[in-house]
């Protein structure tokens, strides 16, 4: 099928009407009026009522193949935005879509094989924290979905919230500011690569991979030149869950619990075992910064009974500027369930007080080495 593309503008002319010497021009788009002559256009652009359902209705008549290049300007909405259409590509061309609903403030890509590009996405950053998919600033449930140049200022929950889908690839996105997680991948996900990806000042964790309990565990996540500079909340970047899963060429700076978190967790979550983990070429600098919490600037977890956090790989991290309310720079942490196949190898802590290195993990489950504390060689475990 041939592709189309198509500009949304102001919308097309509905009806012209002559007053005098003057022409009145209406378009269809936001009931946007264009007086042609000496008094400026647009007496009612940025209606978010009228911006929303327009562009809605434009994005609902695209066919498969078709590509939809919106204007470099603000579009305001009050109402969830559904990419529904398969196949199809979103050129936000430097647009901005504000939402101006909390309850109502997503963009939700359910189709298959939807590719978003150069796309503002904004919301207030402060307020109460919503969890629907409603209120995560964008969503993507269909396959091989991609994200690439897009930016998250804001959100009412989640930036990014990827569940159930399968085959995604984000790209060059930068998420700040948010109520909830940066970036959330759950619901069973499985074969996404998140590339080049920026959180700042989230509300939670900067980039989390969760699988729960009575779903299907996600599988086959990669993370690559990761940047996190900073959580409010959470952790920099979470494994919570999931089954081959890496996490390459990684900065985490500043964050509020442990900057890399594995783990299996118990109530309230109760989240599903862990299982190949690779973990390499990172650096933490200042991580767990919250007194409250006590993880260290890596925390491996398990605290789910009959659950199993096993074949858990980390090499090549720096550990940078750990605060001493810490406790400790790296921890292994057993509280139930069980931990087996665990190496913590190359392990750089500079400017630290505390203690390298914390565990209770039965013996013969964790191998060290390579260890260095100030580039001092070091034993630890």
């Amino acid at each position: 099928m041939p592709k189309r593309e198509t500009t949304a503008r102001a919308g097309a002319v509905r009806r012209a009407v002559r007053l005098g010497g003057w022409v009145l021009v209406v378009f269809n788009c936001v009931a946007a009026v264009l007086v042609l002559g000496p008094l400026s256009p647009s007496v009612c652009a940025g209606d978010p009522k009228l911006d929303g359902s327009t562009l809605q209705a434009q994005l609902d008549a695209l066919k498969p193949g078709d590509t939809l290049t919106l204007e470099p300007r603000v579009y305001e909405h009050d109402a969830v935005i559904r990419l529904t259409v398969p196949g199809v590509h979103i050129d936000g061309n430097g647009a901005t879509l504000r939402a101006t609903n909390d309850q109502t403030s997503a963009v939700q890509i359910t189709a298959d094989d939807v590719a978003v590009s150069d796309l503002n996405l904004t919301a207030p950053a402060e307020g109460q924290r919503w969890a629907g998919l409603d209120q995560h600033k964008i969503v993507v449930s269909g396959d091989r979905d991609t994200l690439t140049g897009v930016s998250v200022v804001g959100s009412a929950a989640a930036g990014v919230f990827i569940t159930g889908a399968q085959g995604f690839r984000l790209d060059n996105v930068n998420v700040t500011g948010t109520r909830a997680d940066g970036i959330h991948v759950t619901g069973g996900s499985t074969g996404g690569v998140l590339e080049n990806v920026r959180t700042d000042q989230t509300g939670d964790d900067g980039i989390a991979v969760v699988s729960y309990g009575n779903e299907s565990p996600c599988r086959d996540i990669h993370i690559a030149h990761a940047t996190v500079g900073s959580t409010r909340w959470g952790r920099g970047i979470a494994v919570v869950g999931a089954r081959d899963v890496s996490v390459q060429d990684f900065t985490i700076a500043n964050t509020s619990s442990a900057g890399l978190y594995v783990a299996s967790e118990g109530a309230p979550y109760f989240t599903d075992s862990v299982d190949a983990v690779t973990i390499s070429r990172g650096s933490l600098t200042a991580a767990n910064q919250d007194p409250g919490v006590i993880q260290g600037a890596i925390l491996i977890y398990s605290g789910n009974a009959g659950r199993m956090v096993d074949n858990v790989r980390i090499s090549d991290v720096t550990v940078t500027a750990t605060p001493d309310s810490a406790g400790r720079d790296v921890g292994i942490t057993v509280d139930s369930g069980s931990v087996s196949g665990i190496s913590l190898t190359d392990i750089s802590v500079n400017g630290s007080g505390v203690t390298p290195f914390d565990t209770n993990a039965p013996a013969g489950s964790v191998t060290t080495s390579g260890w260095t504390h100030d580039q001092n060689p070091i034993t630890v475990g």
